[in-house]
């Protein structure tokens, strides 16, 4: 199975979408890795939800999940798509998740706490 991480490229922590530079995408089996640089570190809005999409496309549908990682956009949509999540704290490293995985020490979800869900940000058009 491949899962994608955002990362914070210099520290190789696990960050929201919106926070990383990298998406390390990672088979689980190989424990092959491919580093792609953030399909939505130019945006200025929508950031999640490309980021959704852009994983979608690549026909990876698991996603390591810190605090904050989605919107309420970007989470609906990623459950109607049938994302699923391996939660992490805010200050884990790869080498810590990819050592998790590996002894069975984390588990994959289906869904996130609304807590970690950030508010989406509606911008309305000048009137």
């Amino acid at each position: 199975m491949r899962v994608a991480v955002v990362l914070n490229s210099k520290t190789e922590k696990i960050v929201p979408i919106v926070e990383g530079d990298i998406i390390r995408l990672y088979d689980t089996e190989t424990e092959e890795t491919e580093d792609v640089t953030n399909p939505s570190i130019h945006l200025s809005e929508g950031k999640r939800g490309a980021v959704v999409k852009w994983a979608e496309s690549r026909g990876i549908t698991v996603l390591a999940a810190p605090p904050s990682m989605l919107c309420e956009l970007s989470y609906d949509s990623a459950k109607s798509k049938g994302f699923h999540y391996y939660r992490v704290s805010s200050d884990t490293g790869f080498a810590e998740f990819q050592q998790r995985l590996k002894n069975k020490n984390i588990e994959l979800v289906t869904d996130l706490p609304l807590t970690e869900i950030e508010p989406s940000a509606v911008v309305l058009p000048n009137e």
